[in-house]
């Protein structure tokens, strides 16, 4: 982690990070190593991108983040160079610590407070060959709906999407805004990776939002099906609730 951004804190958040990180690194590795994955589709699709030696955009739904990055992670064993964008806030230090130290390429920014700036940070880390791994409907929502930094980024580098998901037959739930699922210890898990999917000059960027927004949620229809699960929903946008 970057010395300036280190001094830069207050010594007890230094200290609470120095002590939490290391045993989170260990609590995370852990459980995805319990994980008994029970089936991979696509991985025909995830292997020939990374054999292709050059960048390209993994990309799930925020609610399905941990495992999709846990499987990521792994394959870096197989020549995958993961990237991850972490906003800039207390709570992604400690994200970012974690992260970091399980290999991840990690890249300082926010979708909505440093937009353009993030935007620059991931073109250029990408020219390394680092594949950062995108949910498009983060960080904040609403949840299962793509945005379009995501299509323009992709558009911007020529990259491929690789649009994936998991379910898991034992979770848990938090409560933020998408309801982001964990798998519990020794849980079943289905991964579904779906064919890439490119966006040429000229194409219409809410089309393509659309297209991987489609995608997106058949493949974790796909995966709740396979395992026999039905998550809970994403909480729906306040100005959905306003009436209720």
């Amino acid at each position: 982690m970057d010395e300036k951004t280190d001094t830069a804190l207050p010594w007890k958040t230094r200290l609470g990070l120095w002590l939490a990180v290391p045993l989170l690194r260990v609590i995370v590795r852990l459980l995805l190593a319990s994980c008994r994955i029970r089936h991979v589709a696509g991985d025909a699709d995830l292997q020939r991108l990374i054999d292709e030696d050059r960048a390209f955009l993994p990309c799930c739904w925020h609610q399905r983040l941990s495992v999709s990055v846990g499987y990521l992670l792994r394959a870096k064993d197989r020549g995958l160079r993961p990237g991850f964008l972490v906003s800039p806030s207390r709570d992604g230090e400690l994200v970012a610590r974690v992260v970091d130290g399980m290999g991840a390429t990690i890249i300082r920014g926010s979708a909505t407070r440093t937009g353009a700036r993030a935007m620059r940070d991931l073109y250029g880390v990408m020219k390394t060959g680092v594949s950062p791994i995108i949910h498009p409907d983060g960080p904040h929502g609403p949840a299962f709906e793509a945005k379009p930094g995501t299509l323009m980024l992709a558009q911007m580098t020529r990259a491929a999407l690789l649009p994936m998901a998991f379910s898991a037959d034992r979770y848990w739930q938090i409560g933020s805004w998408d309801r982001l699922m964990i798998p519990k210890p020794f849980a079943r898990v289905v991964i579904t990776i779906g064919e890439p999917l490119t966006v040429n000059r000229g194409d219409a960027i809410e089309r393509a939002a659309e297209t991987l927004g489609a995608r997106l949620d058949l493949l974790t229809a796909e995966a709740d099906r396979q395992i026999g699960t039905t998550p809970r929903p994403p909480r729906a946008p306040v100005s959905d609730r306003a009436g209720d």
